[in-house]
């Protein structure tokens, strides 16, 4: 019979070592990368760009513009410096060099999380594509594995900034005043309620396309996406997107509740038992990053209809107006205070550190 307390142990003791294990996980995919630009930039096989395969499954993404010449070679260049850095990063070099590899790792793994995947970048959640497995292809697939790269350097550059200025690596400790349970929890409950609310712009607008109400848009464009889903198609994807916005501001807000922290009744083979500190951070982590991400594609809209350029509907003539700029503004600003919501439930809720030994009063904190 499988013992599983004893490979629950395990896995905690594997996970613990990740101030380690991040860097050679995004140095492995990197080179990996690195490799397969090099043979492409030779010649061989290049699939994700337009020009080189006009059949893609890519069209979508902004890299499906861009002349495969300019992404294998950059690609190639790109994962040779990343590589470097983390290398040095693993010896913990210090000095002149620290600040220059800070900035390389985290500009980077911003680029990877936040950028790149673009219109992919809801995929990175866990088990979200499992409502439409037709998305889980090469491209989508590719776009997620660097994604999660992105995290794994971030993790790499912020355990090499502990290290290098003296703190502990898995906890980030150095002995020095640090702000109390007390103030992160009123962080943490502003800035939840406010991701309670932010979602509501955008699920108001998405509930009013459901009701066949021309919310920032105009009763041609209402008409176009109701063409595209027969039937009552466009209600129900408006009504489920309505739904996941409203609901994943009901656990924003739970970050602040007891049930975050111990598994309510309603879950009845965990009720009771204490929700593992790693599993809302990382969830709530991962969910912001790809709201952000997502709605970093809608930024040069707004700017520009915010600079008075008319700015269009894709593949229409119909022009926005700012209702319309709603949603994204509203998505924008949830990613964001989910991220933040994250970070202090994070701070309130970590026990002492198993490795350096530091914490478990925060109340003697600045």
């Amino acid at each position: 019979m499988t013992d599983m307390p004893a490979i629950a142990r395990r896995v905690r003791h594997w996970w613990a070592g990740w101030p380690r294990w991040s860097g050679t996980v995004a140095a492995v995919v990197l080179t990996a990368y690195g490799l397969a630009s090099a043979g492409w930039f030779a010649g061989g096989p290049y699939v994700f760009a337009r020009p080189a395969n006009p059949d893609n499954t890519f069209p979508d993404h902004w890299l499906a513009d861009l002349p495969p010449a300019l992404v294998e070679g950059v690609t190639l260049g790109f994962c040779v410096v990343l590589v470097a850095a983390l290398l040095l990063m693993r010896r913990r070099v210090a000095g002149w060099v620290r600040p220059v590899l800070l900035g390389v790792g985290w500009l980077a793994a911003a680029f990877l999380v936040l950028v790149l995947p673009g219109t992919q970048a809801l995929d990175a959640i866990p088990g979200l594509n499992l409502l439409n497995l037709e998305r889980l292809d090469w491209p989508t697939v590719h776009l997620v594995l660097l994604a999660y790269t992105g995290y794994a350097l971030a993790a790499a550059a912020l355990a090499y900034g502990r290290a290098t200025r003296g703190g502990c690596e898995n906890c980030g400790r150095d002995g020095g005043a640090e702000w109390s349970r007390q103030r992160w929890a009123v962080v943490g409950q502003v800035a939840s309620i406010a991701a309670f609310l932010a979602p509501l712009g955008y699920a108001t607008v998405r509930l009013c396309w459901a009701a066949g109400i021309p919310v920032g848009t105009t009763e041609e464009f209402l008409d176009t996406i109701n063409e595209a889903n027969p039937g009552n198609g466009t209600m129900l994807l408006e009504l489920i997107l309505a739904g996941m916005a409203l609901g994943g501001g009901v656990l924003c807000f739970g970050l602040t509740r007891p049930w975050s922290q111990v598994w309510p009744r309603w879950v009845m083979s965990l009720a009771g038992q204490p929700v593992p500190h790693w599993f809302p951070v990382a969830l709530a982590t991962v969910c912001g990053a790809a709201l952000f991400g997502f709605c970093t594609l809608l930024v040069p809209d707004l700017v520009r209809f915010a600079a008075g350029e008319p700015v269009y509907y894709t593949g229409t003539t119909v022009r926005t107006n700012w209702l319309s700029h709603l949603p994204a503004v509203s998505l924008l600003l949830w990613g964001a205070l989910v991220l933040v919501s994250a970070a202090a439930y994070h701070y309130r809720t970590r026990e002492r550190c198993a490795h350096c030994g530091s914490g478990g009063d925060h109340g003697q904190g600045r």
